[in-house]
């Protein structure tokens, strides 16, 4: 299976958890070979962030995940294209949101 063509490349943000402006970027040409999320964040804190797009990820799971709603604040309150990595230990983004899992590898 193939990777599902992307018309989204870039949008920039405000990420609210961090209270700076993130970019975010597509990398289809990662050196993996796989596509990955790519955020920049104007924050002395916060500077990047990449993770991989699985390869059946169309642009409206991306803009879902982009898009969703804030969790409650405290220790662990990332944004939602960090959860994967940061809560689930994962390379790659999941859906999360909709009960699925994390992926095996």
């Amino acid at each position: 299976m193939g990777t599902v063509p992307r018309r989204l490349k870039r949008i920039e943000v405000y990420c609210l958890e961090y209270e700076t402006t993130a970019t975010i970027r597509i990398n289809d040409a990662h050196s993996s070979g796989t596509d990955h999320l790519e955020v920049d964040y104007r924050s002395p804190d916060h500077s990047h962030f990449t993770i991989a797009i699985p390869d059946d990820w169309t642009d409206q799971d991306l803009l879902d995940l982009i898009f969703l709603p804030p969790r409650d604040s405290g220790p662990q309150n990332w944004p939602a294209w960090e959860i994967p990595a940061y809560q689930f230990v994962s390379f790659r983004l999941f859906r999360f949101w909709k009960g699925e899992k994390k992926p095996d590898k």
